[in-house]
């Protein structure tokens, strides 16, 4: 297997459209957004993309990142989004490489710590990845005039404090509601 990182815009247009194919197989009735009206969005996103010896899309994520302020301190903070792994490779242990890379990525970036909601049935795989449930964690994703709440989804926070100003305040951030501000329809 092959690992290769790209930020969104410069990401391979064979790759762009083996994602989106494995998005729709995952997520079949969710729209494509337009590009346009995430572009912010999309600029603070780096994707990780992982290749079969034979140079098929095996999986991806999407690492976007954000600066938030809680309590007057402010954080630079990264999640994953969209993890998919093909269906041939499913529960061989790609996946879990694929999410282990993306810890290793998020750690010596600038994030302060890494944030993201996942079905609970998904909370020990990303464990094995580094992240911890934070179940009183509240994401807020989507726009100001159409907000989602990752507890009114049904989903779980995960979280992983790395720089010293987020370690000393971590139990602060478990407790915190958090506007991510991501746009439109999007909750990563």
């Amino acid at each position: 297997m092959k690992t290769d990182t790209y930020h969104y815009f410069s990401l391979p247009a064979t790759d762009k459209a083996a994602i989106a194919e494995l998005s729709h197989h995952y997520w079949p009735n969710v729209e494509d957004a337009d590009e346009n009206d995430l572009r912010y969005y999309l600029e603070q996103q780096i994707v990780v993309v992982m290749h079969d010896k034979n140079g098929q899309l095996a999986g991806s994520l999407k690492i976007p990142t954000t600066s938030v302020t809680l309590n007057d301190q402010r954080y630079q903070v990264s999640g994953l989004s969209e993890v998919m792994i093909a269906p041939q490779y499913l529960h061989k242990g790609f996946g879990t490489s694929l999410i282990m890379t993306a810890f290793a990525l998020i750690q010596h970036d600038d994030a302060d710590f890494s944030i993201f909601t996942c079905p609970p049935d998904l909370v020990p795989f990303y464990e094995l990845g580094g992240w911890t449930t934070s179940p009183q964690t509240v994401l807020i994703g989507g726009s100001s005039s159409e907000p989602i709440k990752s507890d009114n989804i049904g989903t779980v926070s995960m979280l992983s404090c790395f720089t010293p100003v987020a370690l000393d305040h971590q139990e602060q951030i478990a407790n915190s509601t958090i506007a991510l501000n991501v746009g439109p329809n999007v909750m990563w």
